[in-house]
């Protein structure tokens, strides 16, 4: 028999901590990849397409892989989102999990080329259903949305969620940037290594599962919230649109980037550690800021004013980024960058969660869905622009530039927001006294 959960209950310790693991897990297994995913094109086509001779191949693919993992959430993110309203939480974050580890073991011992692309777009797809399920599970249980300590609550859940995913961005390169330097050491023989991280994460991700079973409650299925309930039949609610625009735009810049410093790491001759090095720096970067803008001290009234500055500064992190060679200035550029992707990102899910007419599995897979088709155009836009010589520069001053856009279409969101949260304090504060 199942219980439907109409107001909020306290997420226990045990319960927010699978969350966590869920979500470091899935991190993982997308960070892994970058390091090693140049290697493993040479390797799989190298041999075998006579076109790999041309420069652009590695490019182009080391492009449209990586998008390959972010496209599939923008069919399938939607879908788990409804499922979790429909059946609960947890099936949904254990089906996502053994799915997602199902697919690491095949990407790791993909044969060829057309087998890693398809192991990576199921990858995507079962990864869709961990975060945003998560994400709704918090928006469900960690306080309501009509009083401050229940705003404060949701927030640093949402901000905790993006910190264990940072953790596993900076644990997921160094294991692949290990494995690709065992690689140039024992030659055709380390194969075997390469897949070691593969197998390490698909492994903790099973964990992660059982994990979920045992730490979830299986009887509760999401009711939907006074603000919900109290809303009008329309499919957006004021500014709603712009929030999941920005959500995909910024997502957009973080793709470009992270292919673009790939790409441009290879183009500097600068070797995969120091690409697991630079990736580090940015899950650094992006785990102190969200560790400061998520506690206590910062109020989401005040990180609400956060959104166009750092929109702006990422800006200005990308435009320099074609322009400077030497590590040192490459890891405070790079930090820039990602401590203001840190702060963007988790804010936006946080008002696209708060502003809803939709139940939180269903808004929040649109929003992871908006989050993967920026990720993938960004990807792929930026493997195209540097597989023409002479425009390798250009994926980051196309990103700088739409970032610098962003940064104007998100100066009406303070008034935005503090409108929306007056209203739905209102809806509720009527509802209780009817």
């Amino acid at each position: 028999m199942s219980v439907s959960m109409q107001g909020p209950l306290a997420v226990s310790r045990w319960s927010l901590g699978v969350l966590l693991a869920s979500a470091f897990v899935v991190a993982l297994g997308y960070g892994i990849v970058l390091p090693v995913l140049p290697m493993m094109v040479e390797r799989l086509a190298g041999s075998a397409d006579p076109t790999f001779a041309d420069p652009t191949f590695n490019a182009r693919h080391t492009g449209f892989l990586t998008a390959a993992y972010v496209t599939a959430p923008v069919a399938v993110a939607f879908l788990w989102g409804r499922w979790s309203d429909s059946i609960g939480r947890r099936p949904v974050l254990v089906a996502g999990l053994l799915g997602f580890a199902v697919t690491l073991a095949v990407s790791a011992l993909a044969p060829g080329l057309l087998v890693l692309y398809v192991g990576r777009i199921l990858n995507g797809g079962f990864a869709a259903a961990v975060v945003p399920t998560a994400l709704a599970f918090i928006a469900d249980t960690e306080g309501g949305a009509d009083t401050e300590a229940g705003d404060d609550r949701r927030t640093r859940g949402f901000g905790w969620i993006s910190m264990a995913s940072i953790a596993g961005f900076l644990v997921g390169p160094m294991l692949g940037g290990l494995a690709a330097e065992l690689e140039f050491d024992l030659g055709a023989a380390a194969a075997p290594l390469q897949a070691v991280p593969f197998f390490l994460a698909s492994g903790l991700a099973v964990a992660a599962a059982l994990g979920v079973w045992f730490a979830l409650p299986g009887n509760l299925l999401p009711g939907a919230s006074v603000e919900a309930r109290n809303r009008g039949p329309s499919m957006f609610v004021p500014g709603e649109l712009r929030l999941l625009a920005l959500a995909a735009v910024a997502a957009a810049g973080l793709g470009a980037f992270e292919v673009g410093l790939t790409l441009r790491n290879v183009e500097l001759a600068m070797g995969p550690a120091t690409l697991g090095l630079m990736f580090a720096t940015c899950s650094v970067a992006m785990f102190v800021v969200q560790g400061l803008v998520f506690s206590p001290l910062v109020k989401p009234a005040a990180a609400r004013l956060l959104v166009a500055p750092a929109f702006l500064v990422m800006a200005i992190g990308l435009a320099v980024l074609p322009t400077i060679a030497g590590l040192g200035k490459m890891l405070f550029a790079v930090s820039v960058v990602a401590a203001s992707a840190g702060v963007i990102s988790p804010l936006l899910a946080y008002w696209v969660s708060r502003i809803t007419a939709r139940s939180q599995g269903m808004e929040l897979g649109i929003q992871s869905a908006a989050v993967s088709l920026g990720l993938s155009v960004g990807s792929a836009a930026a493997g195209l622009l540097f597989g023409f010589r002479g425009l390798e520069g250009a994926a980051f001053l196309a990103a700088a530039a739409v970032m610098g856009l962003a940064a104007i279409a998100s100066l009406k969101l303070p008034r935005l927001t503090a409108s929306v949260t007056a209203n739905l304090r209102a809806v509720s504060a009527r509802s209780v006294s009817e």
